[in-house]
């Protein structure tokens, strides 16, 4: 079963629950984003963190890179 829950707030997409899962993820607005957003957005905010301890700058990590 395939039931259209809303868009993208990003790209557009239409994101869709199918067999009771949701293709996408609902953020604390509860606005929609498709998974190839949120993996974009994601892989973006592991490099800022990563120039941050470069740098110096206290970063809280939620999981640890191996030293």
């Amino acid at each position: 079963m395939r039931e259209w829950i809303g868009k993208c707030r990003d790209c557009g997409r239409d994101i869709y629950c199918e067999n009771g899962f949701l293709n996408g993820v609902v953020l604390e607005d509860q606005s929609l984003k498709c998974f190839p957003c949120e993996e974009q957005e994601d892989a973006g905010t592991g490099d800022s963190e990563r120039q941050s301890a470069e740098t110096g700058d206290s970063v809280q990590h939620s999981e640890r890179e191996p030293d």
